[in-house]
């Protein structure tokens, strides 16, 4: 597997990352037996970088994820996501907080690697 350096962050990321989202739904409708199964797997073969977020199965991807790596305990990169509303922008840091809160709250984790806006802003 090949690593890149993530923009500044310090971080060595795989060229390849696991994406958690709705396109191949393992994440969202697979068995835990299947993504612990999965997830084992990628990070056999070099992986380190997973990435997911709240909308992703309406959060069932942040707690399916955060399950197999709590049972399989490998040290991995984890990226998640915030989506901001028109609404959110009165309080931009709040909304960003209570979404990151909520996430790392799923995921079971102290902290994420990376947290990236999830769509434009209009409004």
């Amino acid at each position: 597997m090949e690593y890149r350096a993530l923009g500044g962050t310090g971080l060595r990321v795989s060229a390849l990352g696991f994406g958690c989202g709705n396109v191949g739904g393992l994440m969202i409708r697979g068995s835990a037996a299947e993504r612990e199964r999965a997830v084992a797997r990628a990070v056999e073969l070099g992986v380190n970088y997973f990435d997911t977020a709240p909308l992703y199965g309406d959060g069932q991807s942040e707690q399916n994820l955060g399950a197999a790596l709590k049972t399989l305990r490998v040290p991995v990169y984890v990226g998640t996501k915030v989506r901001l509303d028109a609404a959110d922008m009165k309080d931009v840091r709040g909304a960003i907080g209570r979404s990151l809160d909520a996430s790392l709250g799923r995921l079971g984790l102290p902290h994420v690697d990376l947290l990236q806006l999830h769509n434009n802003i209009v409004g």
